[in-house]
């Protein structure tokens, strides 16, 4: 049958298999399916409580997308008797099953049904299993606040009462011991409950920790008045008395008002240990590796693991500690096991599982021959069944305090048989990969250290004196990326050669490409370290890995690691959650539309890149980036697209495009807008790359084609930068065709700042190079900007003449977008020349020309925008506000801000006219705000002129 389980992370099995759901939407959304089974849940809903009062514009899609993916997984799981199916209904979805197959619902029919058991036994035995079923919070906690508490509230208000119900009656049995700290825990998560704060009196009265109880009332007293100014009820107050008189055991059954039983020490708490039964005599183990002199920081992880090791719970407390390779799980698990010494008297065990090293991995069997060995088991009562010694050995330790430490585990198969079974143990396991949710285990997610605590550490390795030097000391970390075994390497090195400096090791570490030589000392390699993790990935992971750290890029995306294996998306979302799983690449956000970016270690990157260049051919990393190139313009002139109605005023060259999927990038303008938004920084990257590779053509290609996108988000030096970039490399190539394009565009980033003489030397040089290469269209696109120079320099019957030349340019070269744009600035040009009826008749023309393109919002926007500007040149602005109206809403929608600017300038002149100067201030002040830079652009230099006009002043 399947099984679907939401009380803690959303799991589903079937025929006692797992079902595998890769995404976290498509736990979370069956998850509250499961919640609400056979009841129809709309879409509306689902939307809300995803993502609250934001949801992404894709919202309903993505909904149904995941759906869709979890109605796949369901339908390939073995036939389930009873059935189990997701069904779609008018306005919602159903998850059809039977009521016993969601845990939450045999919880709630188990805790109603504890009160009609025969005896107290059996009513223990099931709000055991009813709270047995709970590994969490409700659907994992992956909720905004607000909607968990919509889906679980009465959940968790259950399973609280539960526990409490259960308390009552282990007290009732006497087994006070068994639940006293599991009580005092619940209490400090929630102490208003006062039936709480009684049951953990009565249970530390009756285990002989009367003055515990009474201290724990204290200030459970002093703060109920404090923050909530009332008094404990009678009934606290006469167990507060009856713990006092030190009473018989009464209170410890339930009885307020009688006296509280004296406890008998427990059987065996230190000192010497018992003998066995068996035999042998039982020793104490003492083997934990010697503790960190030298370890620094790391307060808040060292306390959530003693937190762990120390709370209460019915089974061994395990805390595990994941985290990449070199970032100090083992010094933090050792220190940690050295503090807690005192609380586990009866011994601690050791050792490293080797989890990661593929040659050499321990097995249970070996490591709990060792164990029993340690624990005074000879040869001869050692038996050779694995399960048999998994019985000895829990049988062992069942009664007996003791800590154990394993290193390096590999997998929770690997763990469990050495979990003890009781609950006087406690057990920290470290791992790179994020272990034990099965066995019960919390985790603990360790990151590199934080900067003052790095200081610290290479400090009290070599001295502070090496640290004198603070901006030396901060570069000298940075080479080492905040990992701590880099900065033990380092710091050894200082230590060992008193006579090096840190200026001396910056410089070593200066060049990347030996980086990872220099980070090596003795035992101590990081190479080494990370080499483990990359050994144990399947053969597809580590080609992902290697053609990430060839490309080199600061983060990356799922649509762009698509491109390098030249794969599915499903594909290569199981291989990036490879590397995660693998500690070897790190989860860096999510974009607006929702989808992951991930990033890698800078030392596992210099790794990655090595590893490429030993195990790959040459010409397999020139065509991965290839494509990785070609999807980034492919989604780029997709977003050019979409903005003008095509490819206008723009010159491609040759570089081959790669088709990136849709669904991972998205088909509406404000969705590739949003990726442009995310993947800015990754464009100039590339751009980057290409051009130290030497491809002057993909250089440009990439450059130019990005160049209308970073005006509209003010990003003027990342515009620079490319065409810096891509010309540099041009000119490096003798690339003619190049350097015009990038000529081209530098004309246009001139002309927004103002530099018409700069913008005109850089377009008439970019023409004459087109001329050159006989390259038509480049020519006519130049004339268009050279027009618009001439217009701005008060020249408005050249730069006629000059749009002229364009329009017969771009018609033959069949550039509809292209004429739609010169015919607009046509319009302007005899706007200047107070020829309003011509002027309306270009415009019109445009206009009608970005319809047969299907409305693009920028082109239409912009036309829009000069239409109302001629009506307010003929004074007919109650005509020409709804159409300011129409572009400040295109262009918000675009998050376009030159163009929110225009429309404000627009209605700013539009409520001067009629007369309300508060309104029309406002607007041009706030557009004002939109465009203000440094450095003024056009439309800010527009606006001011506005400002002037119409209030005498600037802004």
């Amino acid at each position: 049958m399947v099984e679907f389980r939401v009380l803690g992370p959303v799991e589903v099995w079937s025929g006692g298999s797992q079902l595998h759901f890769a995404r976290r939407q498509q736990r979370v959304l069956l998850g509250i399916l499961a919640l609400e089974a056979n009841q129809l849940v709309t879409g509306d809903r689902l939307i809300d409580l995803l993502w609250g009062e934001r949801p992404p514009a894709r919202a309903r899609a993505v909904v149904q997308t995941r759906l869709s993916e979890v109605r796949a997984i369901l339908d390939l799981a073995e036939r389930p008797d009873p059935p189990a199916s997701l069904e779609t209904v008018s306005g919602g979805y159903v998850l059809r099953t039977a009521p016993e197959q969601v845990d939450a619902r045999r919880f709630r029919d188990m805790f109603s049904g504890w009160r009609d058991c025969g005896s107290e036994v059996e009513s223990r035995m099931l709000l055991r299993s009813a709270l047995a079923l709970w590994r969490g919070p409700v659907l994992g906690g992956w909720l905004p606040p607000d909607t968990q508490a919509i889906l679980s509230q009465g959940l968790e208000a259950m399973r609280l009462t539960a526990t409490e119900d259960l308390f009552d009656i282990e007290l009732r049995l006497g087994n006070h011991r068994q639940v006293v700290d599991e009580v005092v825990e619940l209490v400090s998560q929630h102490p208003t409950r006062e039936r709480l704060i009684g049951q953990m009196m009565r249970a530390l009265a009756a285990a002989g920790r009367g003055p515990e109880a009474l201290q724990s009332f204290d200030r459970w007293r002093r703060w109920l008045r404090d923050e909530l100014g009332t008094d404990p009820s009678s009934e606290i107050q006469a167990i507060h008395l009856a713990v006092l008189r030190g009473a018989d055991n009464q209170v410890a059954e339930g009885d307020s008002r009688a006296a509280v039983a004296t406890a008998q020490p427990p059987p065996h708490a230190g000192g010497d240990p018992p003998s066995s039964s068996a035999g042998f005599q039982l020793s104490t183990p003492r083997n934990l590796p010697a503790d960190i002199a030298d370890f620094s920081g790391r307060e808040s992880e060292v306390a959530a693991v003693e937190q762990v090791v120390l709370g209460p719970g019915d089974g061994a407390r395990i805390a595990v500690i994941s985290g990449p390779a070199g970032v100090g799980k083992t010094a933090l698990s050792i220190h940690v096991a050295h503090r807690l010494v005192g609380s586990f008297p009866d011994g601690q065990l050791y050792v490293n599982l080797h989890g990661m090293d593929s040659s050499r991995p321990l097995d249970s069997f070996e490591v709990l021959g060792r164990f029993l060995r340690t624990l005074g088991v000879d040869g001869l009562h050692l038996p050779a069944d694995l399960d048999e010694r998994v019985d000895l050995y829990r049988g062992l330790l069942a009664d007996r305090r003791i800590l154990l430490l394993l290193d390096n585990a590999a997998d929770d198969d690997q763990l469990l048989p050495l979990i003890p079974g009781g609950a006087s143990c406690g057990v920290i396991v470290t791992s790179r990969a994020r272990l034990g949710p099965t066995l019960g285990a919390r985790g603990l997610a360790l990151e590199v250290m934080e900067a003052q605590d790095a200081v610290a550490l290479l400090s009290r390795l070599a001295g502070p004196r090496a640290v004198l030097d603070e901006m030396s000391t901060a570069s000298l970390i940075r080479r080492c990326a905040y990992l701590p075994l880099a900065i033990r390497i380092v710091g050894a090195k200082l230590a060992a050669k008193p006579h090096w400096t840190v200026d001396k090791l910056v410089r070593m570490l200066d060049d990347e490409r030996i980086r990872l030589d220099q980070l090596s000392h003795g035992h101590l390699d990081v190479r080494a370290s990370i080499a483990l993790s990359y050994q144990g990935l399947s053969p597809a992971a580590r080609t992902l890995l290697c053609r990430l750290g060839d490309i080199d890029l600061p983060e990356v995306s799922v649509w762009l690691a698509t491109a390098l294996l030249a794969t599915t998306a499903e594909r290569t979302d199981e291989l990036l959650e490879q590397l995660i799983d693998a500690q070897l690449m790190d989860f860096a956000g999510r974009s607006a539309s929702g989808q992951p970016r991930y990033r890698l270690h800078d030392l596992v990157r210099l790794f990655a890149r090595e590893r490429a260049s030993l195990e790959a051919r040459p010409e397999e990393l020139s065509a991965a980036r290839a494509r990785a190139y070609g999807a980034t313009l492919d989604v780029i002139e997709r977003l050019i697209h979409a903005l003008y109605g095509g490819l206008s005023l723009t010159v491609r060259g040759a570089t081959q495009r790669w088709k990136v999927d849709e669904t991972l990038v998205g088909t509406s303008t404000t969705e590739l807008l949003e990726w442009f938004d995310v993947e800015r920084s990754t464009i100039v990257s590339v751009v980057d790359r290409v051009a130290r590779e030497g491809l002057s053509e993909t250089a440009w290609d990439l450059a130019c084609a990005a160049s209308p996108l970073f005006p509209l988000r003010g990003q003027y030096d990342d515009w620079q930068r490319v065409l810096d970039m891509a010309g540099e490399s041009a000119q490096k190539g003798n690339d003619a065709r190049g350097q015009a394009a990038v000529s081209y565009r530098m004309g246009m980033l001139a002309l927004d700042r103002q530099e018409f003489d700069r913008a005109d030397e850089y377009l008439h040089r970019a023409r004459g190079l087109f001329e050159a290469v006989e390259d038509t269209h480049g020519a006519a696109s130049v004339d268009a900007y050279l027009a618009m120079v001439m217009r701005f320099q008060s020249r408005p019957d050249a730069a006629l003449d000059r749009y002229s030349l364009a329009l017969a340019g771009l018609r033959e070269a069949d550039d509809p977008g292209g004429v739609a744009f010169v015919l607009r600035g046509m319009s302007q040009a005899c706007m200047d020349l107070g020829d309003e009826e011509q002027a309306t008749a270009y415009l019109t023309e445009s206009l009608e020309i970005y319809e047969t393109l299907g409305c693009p919002p920028m082109g239409r926007g912009q036309a829009l925008f000069w239409q109302g500007m001629l009506l307010l040149r003929s004074g007919r602005h109650e005509q020409g506000a709804p159409l300011f109206d129409q572009v400040l809403t295109i262009t918000t929608l675009l998050k376009d801000r030159n163009g929110q600017a225009q429309a404000l300038r627009g209605l700013g002149i539009c409520h001067h006219r009629t007369g309300d100067m508060a309104q029309a201030r406002a607007a041009l002040d706030e557009a004002l705000r939109l465009v203000q830079q440094p450095r003024p652009s056009i439309v800010e230099a527009f606006i001011r002129r506005t400002i002037a006009e119409l209030f005498g002043d600037s802004g």
